[in-house]
């Protein structure tokens, strides 16, 4: 699971000279640019303890660890403990913070940081402390303390942090949230309220008040913690540094579910949590009430959660490199590292705080374990804590060849007194190949014998102290001491496991161990226990928890996500030898998945917002629904079985778990909320289904469909039957409108929607039910509906040559139709027309209409043209004339001659003469218009036609016009194919050619 990774005691510290204790036992070398070495300097703390470290003015160092032991090292010689002070060290508290004054030199004035057990719980201080010394001058231990800052705390995580002693005399503090980190937790919103210390960055006088300088400064009340307050809405600021030019603190905030960030921390800024995580509103989080309207100050830099390259899972504010040591791609580089993927990255930022060089893609540190703490040496080198081995790691570099680093471990047969020697561990950084030479520190010595060598000790003391000098070519050395003892027997450790194998939440965990040992006999047993944090297996990190001692040892199972624990029995005996064995406990986990009666977002915020998780059992958490499905429109109504609120803070049990979120979507909100529609569609009959963007549910009565485009809508009665009959909502769409009825109370329609094309279903008990869609239900809508063709009697259909698409329609007994084309549109033909046009075999005769019934402009007569083949034809009705067609040649020359203007309406449709050659249409005026394929069309009329007609048409010796009626200069003339006809004032008269 994605459990937030839960930043515990993770803290950094800085080095600045090379300390001569040498670390045994150091892992394997770290990948680091050419010419940077790794020197590492045992805290004396061990690991896992160590959390901050200081520099004094003799460059000797102060560390201190978890458990609320404080170390000085010296520059040179052995470490000491001075002081172990009283700490609730549970969870990532403990001794956390380390601050050397600026007056150190006259004041002797250390600060530090810590949680303190009381008898109500605990609380977070921060307090001053004088440093003793002894007769040579050197620290020897803490007295005179005064507390500076004090708040209560509540949960063992996100407590106080880093301390800085500025060179002005103020202080400046972090404090995390102090929230739980399992869940989604109100109090976490305290990070914006000024009026709480927590989730803040802090400056404070040297007496604990705050600055005048700081945002919310209120000069009557210097002690309210809003005049303390410089910044808000952390979540775990762990880790910050002064910037030595801007003078604003730069720092880490240790991220939930998805982000760690980097910030350069303003005056007055809000960097978000918990509303935001990074640049990203938080899951669970963002929408509650106290997070409406909350800004965010853009991060510096934030790094996604992962096991990737560029990931980070525990981040730790750094330093800017003010040394000369370093090249120059370094000088001025801010260095800041991530305890859990165990890397160190540089990055530069502008005068303005704004990101100006994102950090190396890959880290240009990487295996260089836990940072903590960064601080700069003397000559400005990193150092920094690594908490993961208990050593200050100092990088240094030299240009060329670097000096290699050595580090040995040693076993021992105490019945030979032979110790085995194993220098394998050293590093070379250049890579380059090393000689060993060995001191095993009773006069005897191997000159360049290899890594791993053997030496039997004469009989005598009981210890003595080696020495490895590695060397690399060029003659640079390290050196390493070992402290063997080859009489020494190794005690005897044997651990009994508990029987259970996993473990709930706040489970007894107890483990037995018993140790011998051939020198000393029995010897006591020092427990330590450490949280395992796997957020998955490539980021596990530890959490050092509390320890005890004797042969038995029990422990509550930890409650923290995605967690083993890790119980660790240690004895030692009197020559210093030791021995452990670890049990590692597992936690019981199920599955818990959360669904909704709809599609929606539904998330276990810790689990990073995941729907489905694997949890321990007794682990309590929230999970939450979003308050409308993802359909945007089914709002949630509550948990089957649990709250009306989307949030739901649950106990795991002893079993897997399915948590269901009642959603009531937009049907059953109208359904429930109108008594009318109930009434209308009856009792639910089914359970609503869900078809891709479309839900439906079927009634007793009908249906009712929701989609985001068309909202609600029912549909019934011989409405729905055509529409299911024609595929529903499939290919027809949903419902557009409720089922209605037309004003004149004669049919009941719906609307619907499909790919942006609206349709139509209209029933009434004489035509059916029928569907009308696309460019003809337009034409249908432009002409007025049913109050113009009247109501559709078929389907949409296609015509035999699977041109057309058309439905014909009633009106008061009288049949219309539009029919459709790519090329001719939508055009509607009815009445009269339509019966001619039907009479002469529909498109088969005419083609298809190109245009709607219209009216010529003396208002006499209605028409439609039409077209087929290329050819266009009209028919024409006249009250007196009925309706009569006129196309091909015969329409082009009555066109010619002005249409109805010249020779007046079609009394005719075009005819065939007896004989079979010619076509001919009659018009009103008292022409006639005749047409071969030989003559041509041509028009006959007044006297001339008269004349014609006598003779017998075209059955006459002039048979048919070769010509129009043209003027002569004493009157009128048509020719023909045998003669002519001429008409002056004497009358007409007809001759042969």
């Amino acid at each position: 699971m994605a459990f937030r990774k839960l930043r515990l005691l993770l803290t950094t510290v800085l080095t600045g000279t090379l300390l001569p204790v040498i670390a045994p036992g150091v892992a394997a070398a770290a990948t680091l640019p050419p010419g940077f070495v790794l020197r590492d300097t045992d805290s004396g703390l061990g690991p896992y303890q160590l959390t901050d470290f200081a520099y004094l003015p003799d460059t000797s160092v102060l560390a201190t660890g978890k458990d609320g032991r404080v170390r000085w090292l010296p520059v040179t010689g052995t470490g000491r403990t001075i002081a172990t002070l009283p700490v609730r060290a549970d969870g990532d508290l403990g001794l956390v913070g380390l601050a050397v004054a600026p007056d150190y030199a006259t004041s002797r004035a250390v600060y530090l940081t810590r949680s303190i057990n009381t008898a109500g719980g605990f609380v977070m201080r921060l307090s001053r402390f004088t440093v003793t010394v002894d007769a040579a001058g050197a620290p020897a231990g803490l007295t005179g303390e005064r507390p500076v800052f004090e708040a209560p705390g509540t949960f063992d995580v996100h407590g106080i942090d880093t301390v800085l002693a500025a060179a002005d005399g103020t202080l400046w503090l972090s404090v995390g949230d102090d929230s739980d980190y399992r869940q989604v937790d109100p109090g976490a919103l305290r990070a914006q309220d000024v009026d709480q210390p927590y989730g803040k960055l802090l400056h404070l006088t040297a007496d604990g008040q705050g600055v005048p300088g700081n945002p919310y400064y209120d000069a009557a009340a210097p002690g309210a913690t809003a005049s303390k307050v410089f910044a808000r809405g952390f979540r775990n600021p762990f880790r910050f540094s002064l910037d030595p030019s801007l003078g604003l603190p730069v720092g880490g905030d240790v991220g939930w579910g998805s982000w760690e960030e980097l910030d350069v921390v303003q005056r007055g800024a809000n960097q978000g949590w918990p509303c935001w995580e990074g640049n990203h509103q938080t899951p669970g989080y963002s929408s509650l009430p106290g997070c409406a309207g909350v800004p965010n100050q853009p991060p510096l830099f934030e790094l996604p959660h992962g096991d990737g390259v560029m990931t980070g899972n525990s981040i730790t504010g750094g330093i800017v490199y003010s040394g000369s040591s370093y090249p120059a791609a370094y000088r001025g580089g801010y260095f800041f590292g991530d305890y859990v993927s165990n890397r160190i990255w540089t990055l530069r930022y502008d005068d303005q705080g704004k990101l100006a060089q994102a950090p190396e893609n890959p880290p240009a540190f990487d295996g260089v374990g836990g940072p903590v703490k960064f601080a700069a040496a003397p000559n400005g080198d990193i150092v920094y804590a690594d908490i993961v081995s208990g050593t200050l790691r100092r990088l240094a570099y030299t240009a060329g060849n670097t000096a290699p680093v050595a580090n040995a471990t040693t076993s021992t047969d105490p019945d030979t007194r032979t110790v085995s020697f194993d220098g394998s561990a050293s590093v070379d950084y250049d890579n380059d190949v090393l000689g060993y030479d060995w001191d095993f520190g009773d006069g005897a010595t191997a000159a360049d014998a290899g890594p791993k060598v053997s030496h039997t000790y004469a009989a005598g003391p009981a210890s003595f102290t080696a020495k490895l000098r590695v060397r690399d070519p060029l003659g640079l050395t390290g050196e390493a001491t070992i402290a063997v003892a080859p009489g020494n027997r190794t005690p005897v450790l044997t651990l009994t496991p508990p029987a259970a194998t996993t473990f709930a939440v706040n489970q007894t965990v107890s483990v037995r161990a018993t140790a011998t040992d051939a020198e000393d006999g029995a010897l006591p047993i020092t427990w330590t226990t450490a949280v395992r944090h796997c957020p998955s297996e490539a980021t596990c990190h530890s959490h050092p928890g509390v320890g005890g001692t004797g042969e038995s040892f029990s422990q509550a199972f930890t409650g923290h996500p995605d967690s083993r624990m890790e119980f660790t029995a240690t004895v030692t005996d009197s020559a210093g030898v030791s021995t452990a064995k670890t049990y590692t406990a597992m936690p019981r986990q199920h599955r818990i998945t959360l669904r909704g009666t709809q599609p929606a977002a539904l998330s276990i915020p810790v689990a990073g917002g995941a729907s489905s998780a694997m949890v321990t059992e007794g682990a309590s958490f929230d999970v939450e629904a979003a308050p409308l499905a993802t359909d945007g429109a089914s709002k949630f109504s509550g948990w089957q079985g649990g709250p009306a609120d989307p949030t739901w803070v649950i106990t795991v049990g002893a079993t897997d778990l399915t948590l269901t979120a009642n959603y009531t979507t937009p049907i059953d909100q109208r359904y429930d909320a109108d008594a009318a529609v109930r009434a209308t569609l009856g009792a639910p009959a089914a359970a609503e289904i869900t078809d891709g963007p479309v839900h439906y549910r079927v009634y007793a009565n009908g249906r009712m469909y929701w989609s985001a485009e068309t909202g609600t809508r029912y549909i019934t009665g011989p409405v729905l039957e055509k529409y299911l009959a024609y595929g529903g909502h499939s290919v027809l769409g949903p419902p557009l409108s409720d089922t209605l009825t037309t004003p004149d109370g004669v049919a009941q329609y719906n609307h619907t929607l499909i790919n942006g094309t609206v349709g139509s279903i209209y029933s009434t008990p004489a035509t059916g039910a029928h569907l009308i869609f696309g460019e003809i239900r337009k034409k249908w809508a432009e002409l007025d509906y049913e109050r113009g063709l009247g109501y559709p009697t078929t389907d949409e259909l296609g015509t035999p040559d699977g041109v057309a698409r058309y439905n014909h329609f009633v009106k008061d007994g009288t049949a219309g139709s539009i029919y459709y084309t790519p090329w001719t549109g939508a055009h509607a033909i009815f009445g009269e027309i339509r019966k001619k046009w039907a009479e002469l075999d529909y498109e088969r005769g005419l083609g298809y209409p190109t245009t709607d019934e219209l009216g010529t402009p003396d208002g006499v007569a209605r028409y439609n043209h039409f077209v087929k083949n290329g050819n266009v034809g009209s028919i024409y009705c006249t009250p007196w004339t009925g309706a009569h067609a006129i196309y091909g040649e015969i329409r082009k020359k009555w066109a010619a001659l002005d249409y109805e203007r010249g020779l007046g309406y079609p009394a005719t449709d075009e005819l065939g003469t007896p004989d079979g050659r010619g076509r001919y249409n009659h018009f009103t005026a008292g022409g006639s218009i005749y047409y071969t394929w030989s003559t041509g069309a041509h028009v006959v009329k007044g006297e001339i036609r008269k004349r014609w007609a006598a003779l017998g048409w075209e059955y006459s010796y002039l048979h048919y016009p070769k010509s129009d009626e043209y003027a002569t200069s004493s009157g009128w003339r048509s020719d023909f194919e045998g003669g002519y006809i001429t008409y002056t004032y004497a009358g007409p008269r007809d001759r042969r050619w």
